[in-house]
Order: C-alpha cells, then structure tokens, then sequence
C-alpha cells in the first residue's frame, strides 16, 4: 500500500509552483518532478524540517533551479507515511546538473550539503522515490483549500486527457474553484497506477461546495462514466502544505 501513496507528494507541489508561471497551461514540456513519501524514525519530523529549512537558506540550497515542497499527509488509508517531500525542476538537464553539483559537494563534507544529507540519513525510517511530469492542466495557481490526488491506470492516456478536457469546457468545469493537472509517470515502479490528477481545491468553502454540487452534476456523471471504461483507479488521498522553497 505505501507505493500506492508516493506520488501524493506532488499534490501541493506543482499546484502552488508560481515559478511555472500564472496558468498551468504554462507548465512547461520539459518539466519533471521528484517525490518521496517518508516515514520517519521516532520524534524525528522536526529535525527533518528544521534540517530541510537550514538547508535550502544556505548558499546552495538557493541555487536550486526548481522548488521544494514538504507536506503533510491528512489522509492516506494504511500507509505509515506522514508527511512527503518534492523537488519540482523545469527540465531533466537542470535536475541532472542539480544531481551533479548537490552529490559532489556533500562526497566532500563539512557543507551544508553534506549535513542536509546526514539529517535526512538519521531522520528517515523510509522514503521511496518516484519521478513524473505534468501532462496538461487547468486553471490558475493559487489556493489554501484541501489538495486531492487521485491516481489512476489506463493504456490511452491521450484519450482520458481528451475527454477530461471536454468535461472542463462544460458548465460545472468552468465553475470548479481551483486547479487541475494530470501527471503521468516516467518512473513509478510496482505502483498499481501510471497516471494521476492533483485537484487543488480553492479554498475550504468551495470543496464542501463541489462535493455538495459539482460531483451531483450530470456533467459530471457523464464524463465519470467514460473515464471508467478507459482507467482503474485505486483510491484517493488529501494533502496540506507546511513549507516551500523558495518563499516567495
């Protein structure tokens, strides 16, 4: 199961990334991301966030050419992970030179490089690793609502995108408030899924409202119905943010 649940790290970090620009429309084709579900050792989480955060203030962890995101899990089914980290770059060469320039300093020692990687080492009981990229999206960055993933399996991604993107041209589509983004895995291991959406709801008071309305309309319904015979979905899970780098 815990598998299953490692690309929920992703939720909150592509849909609040403002360096990928105002519309996820924007996101570019080259972009790839990083995801980690963590469980950690015993009262060990704030020594990783307190690690984290030292590091991304020094020096190198602002050279970093994309963002980090830490999160915490609010519902997961029987993972034992609580909280998931994620390093979003524009494109697989600024994730390799980052590879490169990170490993080479902290082989050296005595950098801030070499102290994030023995607190992470000493802090982390699991952390399994999974790579992905945005496929297409909706609607504007922003929000402080609840964050769903929704993973799923299907062989024809490009006709789920279609049909999803019709949907979105409908009347409760036009109306939803938030952000939507379909992912699809480059390298997601034994995982029971190769696809996911993240839903990024606008605030608290618009998620009651889309369980109350949208997800009762028949537009809806329709495109539910067609997703279904094209994909298997294994389950959904939420997600808060607690830290981004860089802040602003």
């Amino acid at each position: 199961m815990k598998i299953k649940k490692i690309l929920a790290t992703l939720i909150l970090g592509l849909l609040s990334n403002s360096a990928f620009s105002a519309h996820h429309e924007e996101v570019p084709s080259t972009n790839i991301w990083i995801s980690q579900n963590i469980e950690f050792k015993d009262g060990q989480a704030m020594a990783f966030r307190a690690g984290l955060n030292e590091f991304m203030s020094s020096e190198m962890g602002k050279e970093m050419p994309g963002q980090v995101f830490y999160n915490w899990i609010l519902s997961d089914g029987d993972a034992p992970a609580t909280h998931s980290f994620a390093m979003v770059f524009p494109s697989t060469v600024a994730w390799s030179q980052w590879n490169t320039n990170f490993f080479t300093a902290a082989a050296k020692g005595n950098n801030p490089a070499a102290k994030w990687m023995q607190t992470f080492s000493a802090s982390v009981e699991s952390a399994n690793t999974i790579t992905g990229k945005v496929h297409k999206s909706w609607g504007p960055l922003g929000g402080n609502g609840p964050t769903e993933w929704i993973p799923f399996y299907t062989e024809n991604l490009e006709a789920f995108t279609k049909d999803f993107s019709d949907y979105m041209k409908t009347s409760t589509g036009k109306n939803f408030k938030g952000s939507v983004a379909i992912h699809r895995c480059i390298a997601c291991g034994d995982s029971a899924y190769n696809s996911g959406f993240t839903v990024n709801h606008e605030s608290a008071e618009s998620f009651d409202d889309w369980y109350s309305t949208g997800v009762n309309s028949s537009d809806f319904t329709n495109w539910v119905g067609k997703a279904y015979k094209i994909a298997k979905f294994p389950g959904n899970w939420l997600m808060a943010p607690l830290d981004s780098y860089p802040t602003e």
